[in-house]
Order: C-alpha cells, then structure tokens, then sequence
C-alpha cells in the first residue's frame, strides 16, 4: 500500500465494534527505519570502540583489562540504571522526543571523547563517553518492536524490527572495522607482552613530552574519535530535519489501539500483566541469558583469543564476520517469518541448536580436547556468534505477541533488563581478575543448551497478529462483495 492507495475503514473485528479506525502504509516509514537504524549502528560501534583496539589502548593509555571490560560495562550498567524513566518517557511522550534524546546524547558521547590526548583526562572523559552512550541505547534497545508496529503493516513488522535490531549488533561491524583500520598497533607485540609495564618505560614527563610511538598511537585514536564524532552530529541533524512520533494514520488496528490506550495507562499495570503471564516468563529467561552472554562477550572478544596466538587484527576480523553473518541470518529469518507466518518458536530452536552446537566445538579446541587448529577456531566462532545473534528479533516479536496487549516498548524495557543484567554479571568477571579465559568459554556453550532446553517449554501465541489478521479477512470479504456488486450492476446495465 502507497502513500496514495485509497484508506480502508476497519469498524468490526471479530463482533467487537472498534469505531472507524483508518488505517495507511507511508513511503516515509523507510526512512524513520533508516535514521533509527542507523543510531543503532553508531550506538553499538560506540559502545564497541575498545575490544577492537585493546593493544593499542593498553600501550598508548595505560589501561589493562579491567579498564577496557569496564567502559563495556558502563553501557549495561548505565541501561539499568535509566530504563525505567526512559521507558516512561517513551511510553508516555512517543518515538520522536525519545530519539531525539537518543541523538543528543551519542553526538555528546563521541564528542567529548575529541578534546585531548592526554592520559588522564582522556580516560576520564571516554568513561563519561561511555556513560552517555550507554544512555543512549536505552531507547535504541526497548524500541524496535514499537517502531515497527507504529510505521509498518503486519506483513512488514518482523523484517522491520530485525532491522532495528539487526542495525545495532552490526554496530559491532563498525567498531572491528574502523578501529583496527585507523589506529596504530603497537609494534613487537607478542602474546606476553607488558602493557602497562611499557606504557610507563615509553611515558616520560611532560616536559620531555611522549615516546613517538605512544604519541602515534595516541593521534591516531584521536583521529577515529574525530570520524565517530562526525558521523553522530549528523545523523542528530538528520533526526531534527523529520523524525515524528507517529504516521497521520496507524498502519494497523492493534496498532490505533496502542496509541490510544497506552499514554493512559500507568506504566506499573502493565509490569503487572507481564508478572502474571508465565508463558512470556518462559520465553524471557532464554532471551536474557543468550544475547546477554553474547553482547558481552563479543565485546571482550580480543581478550578471550590473544591468549590463543590470535592478534588484535585478527580477532577483529573474526568479529567481523561474525557480525556479517549474525545480521543475514536474521534478517532472513525475520523475513521468512513475516511470509511464513507461525513459526518463530522452531526458527528459534533451530538456530539456537545450531549455536550451542558450534560453541560447543569452539569450547573443545579451547581446553584442548581437540587438537587447536586456527581454521575451525575462526569457523565455529563465526557459527556460533552468528546463529546466535540471528535469534534477537525472533525472541523480541514473540515476545511482544505474548505479552500482548501490553505496549511494545514496554516489553522491549523488560527485555532489556533481563539481557544487560546477565551481560553485566558477565562482564564483572573480569573485574575479579580471574585467571584464564577458559571461563568463557564454558558459558557460551552451556548458555545456548540451558536455552534451548527452556524455549521448548514455550506456548507459541500470536495475540497481536490474530487480531489483525481478523482485519484483513473482514476487509477482502468486503472487497470481494464490493466486486460482485460491481459485477451485477454491470451485468444488469449491459442487459
């Protein structure tokens, strides 16, 4: 349906009397997915900036593990810590006020992050960044779902909210790119290199100024701060040129149903609805546990392989694929979903089995129960990370059809919690200064049996989508009798 198709009147779904609701599919939601998604990315590459670059921020800066675990933990932290005003705010004011915060406060994040190079202030102010960013992926996390029920039809909802999701984890593909391209890698590194030991051998006083090494490396971190900088200016700008709330007229009746019921309705009633439904619980637990695990993990992901002889470069590579492949494999599974309608539970099992398989390989190369060889370390990596995050919008709609009619930004929030919770108690691990990274490795395969297991106890629902399937079959019906009337008359005329 274009811009310019003619309005269908939904008045009766099911016996129950709606009123007149108009309903219409607007060209523009392109590009409301376009600006949405693309904060996404940037959020996530945001958030991604260190992993990648851990060598070179170790040696230029000074920092070891903890401190690079540490600004990934601000944006699980951070996301705990506002989502229940942002949620509120989203729920009661609407999508654009809400990503209007959004591109503000990643604009400030990269911004910050450009004014010096000195050690100190520039950890003190990359933490802040990270803070402000972390911020920022509240709304991009918890609005996915909204956003595609509010712009786009019910054919179009799972391949839009794969998209919304998808356009963040690719986020990471930003981070591995970019950072490894554009910052120097500190020379003569070897796997038992001493950071911190060198950064204070090369740091001399400021009189004297720095190493020329430390100094390159330095600048050239600044200089991908100046690119992210850049980039998140200009996607606010394009956020205040046209980022509405909602289209003139919803694209679907559960949809008008939402935006008439939600602002009203006090945010604690609809925690309420979730806390009852036991089948939604079913299906958080696994969500939270598996893309927790492995947002947090692929954050450190040069950690856990240069024990391994895997260089900086290396395992941005292998990030990079990874990425690739997770955000193809569910965007497909998204579409398919919308065109094969009924089937999200056995594509999530599907996949699922298929990355607990593969991190079950990855696991066994690791602890040496099979002889490591550095191909089938790259490719059940790949498999693994990939299948995994496919899973993402699957779980995200389900969700929402099980938890319906509460709103989908709602949901979204509760979602969040969950998996930034389990990511945070992840990502403390290392604050603990275990020894090995083994540990990670066991998690990741345990993780995606524990969730398979728990998915199969699912009751696979679809309250949002019955109700406006209901609409279509009522309007062809309308339609057809419309034709056969049409066809009667002509056929009396020509008589």
């Amino acid at each position: 349906m274009h811009e310019s198709d003619t309005t269908p009147i939904i008045k009766e779904v099911d016996g129950v009397h709606h009123g007149e609701v108009e309903v219409q599919v607007y060209k523009r939601r392109w590009w409301i997915l376009f600006i949405f998604g693309s904060l996404g990315f940037m959020q996530c590459a945001v958030w991604n900036t260190w992993g990648p670059i851990t060598a070179t921020a170790k040696s230029a800066y000074g920092w070891d593990d903890a401190e690079i675990a540490l600004l990934s933990t601000w944006g699980t932290l951070t996301i705990l810590i506002g989502l229940v005003p942002m949620t509120i705010f989203l729920q009661k004011k609407g999508l654009g006020p809400s990503i209007l915060i959004t591109s503000i406060l990643i604009a400030l994040a990269t911004g910050i992050r450009c004014f010096t190079i000195d050690a100190k202030s520039f950890t003190i102010l990359s933490h802040l960044g990270a803070i402000l960013n972390g911020f920022a992926g509240i709304i991009i996390a918890i609005a996915p779902s909204l956003l595609s029920s509010t712009w786009f039809p019910p054919h179009e909802r799972t391949t839009a909210t794969g998209v919304g999701c998808t356009m963040n984890q690719l986020g990471n593909l930003g981070g591995f790119i970019l950072g490894p391209l554009l910052v120097q890698e500190p020379l003569n590194m070897t796997e038992d290199f001493d950071f911190q030991h060198e950064f204070l051998y090369n740091s001399v006083n400021v009189t004297n100024g720095l190493d020329p090494e430390v100094e390159a490396m330095r600048k050239s971190i600044r200089v991908y701060m100046w690119i992210a900088a850049g980039v998140c200016i200009s996607f606010l700008v394009f956020t205040l040129v046209y980022f509405p709330s909602k289209p003139p007229k919803p694209p679907s009746l559960s949809s008008a149903s939402h935006n008439e019921e939600d602002k009203d309705k006090p945010f604690m009633e609809h925690l309420n609805d979730i806390k009852r439904n036991g089948n939604f619980w079913l299906l958080f637990l696994p969500y939270a546990v598996t893309l927790g695990i492995n947002v947090a993990w692929g954050s450190i992901l040069d950690i856990n392989l240069l024990p391994f002889g895997i260089s900086q470069e290396e395992a941005s590579w292998v990030g990079v694929y990874t990425n690739v492949g997770g955000v193809l494999l569910a965007m497909i599974a998204a579409r398919l979903t919308d065109l094969l309608f009924g089937h999200i539970k056995k594509t999530i099992l599907g996949l699922m089995i298929v990355a607990t398989l593969s991190f079950t390989w990855f696991l066994l190369l690791m602890n040496g129960v099979l002889p490591f060889d550095k191909v089938q370390m790259y490719i059940s990596v790949i498999m693994g990370a990939s299948f995994n995050y496919a899973v993402s919008p699957l779980f995200f709609e389900l969700a929402v059809e099980l938890a319906y009619p509460v709103p989908e930004g709602v949901v979204g929030g509760f979602l969040t919690f969950g998996y930034n919770v389990v990511a945070v108690m992840f990502l403390l691990v290392l604050q603990l200064k275990v020894d090995g990274v083994l540990w990670m490795d066991y998690i990741l395969a345990i993780q995606g049996a524990v969730v398979v297991v728990l998915v199969l106890f699912v009751k696979e629902e679809y309250r949002r989508t019955s109700l406006d399937q209901n609409v279509v079959v009522i309007e062809q019906h309308r339609e057809s009798s419309a034709s056969r009337i049409s066809s009667a008359a002509s056929g009396i005329s020509n008589a």
